[in-house]
């Protein structure tokens, strides 16, 4: 089998692949993405386009949802295993490091929130990141909630493909990038706060 090139190609070697697997090739999509959003080999969006193309948007997204979900609680799972150790004291570094550690914390699941809806944040990175901080697993999967109506377009934008109408969906990328940059200044003028807030503590 020739290795894909271009995006458009790996699209569409996933799929095929996924394809002859029949029955367990929606199986096989889950663990994929699972893989993917652990380890960032790969963007999550070519995963979700090979889900909609394969399995249309329905159960595309239902498969492409699962395994970002589960890539994203294992990643956080190895960071607080592995990366983090066991030391109550989370991340180490001085009173600055753990007054900005209280800080996300503090956020919870509206800075993961914004962080998952930012396209400057590499999924994978920022999970492991996160795994290093206070944040609380469940304010870590509610924040990462947020990342899947991107994934919803991805997977939508999959499933025209395979109609006469893929054109119409260039609409759905001019949303997600508007939210994205949203969520970006969002991000931003937040964390300036945050940085400003823990100057001032500084003797």
């Amino acid at each position: 089998m020739v290795a894909p090139g271009t995006p458009g190609d790996v699209v569409a070697w996933l799929s095929a692949l996924c394809e002859r697997q029949g029955a367990a090739g929606p199986m096989m999509l889950i663990a994929a993405q699972t893989l993917i959003a652990a380890s960032g080999v790969l963007p999550a969006s070519l995963l979700g386009i090979a889900a909609g193309t394969l399995l249309g948007a329905g159960a595309g997204f239902a498969a492409a949802a699962t395994g970002t979900m589960a890539g994203a609680l294992l990643s956080f799972g190895i960071g607080r295993r592995l990366l983090r150790g066991r030391r109550a004291g989370g991340l180490t570094g001085g009173r600055w490091v753990a007054a900005l550690d209280r800080s996300v914390a503090a956020e919870g699941w509206r800075l993961v929130c914004l962080m998952r809806l930012s396209p400057v944040m590499p999924f994978a990175p920022t999970s492991y990141a996160l795994s290093l901080s206070r944040v609380r697993l469940s304010d870590y999967l509610l924040g990462t909630l947020a990342a899947l109506p991107a994934l919803l377009v991805y997977v939508m934008l999959g499933a025209l493909g395979r109609t006469a109408f893929a054109g119409e969906a260039e609409w759905l990328r001019g949303c997600l990038l508007v939210l994205g940059l949203g969520a970006t200044v969002l991000l931003l003028r937040k964390l300036k706060r945050l940085a400003g807030r823990l100057a001032g503590e500084q003797p």
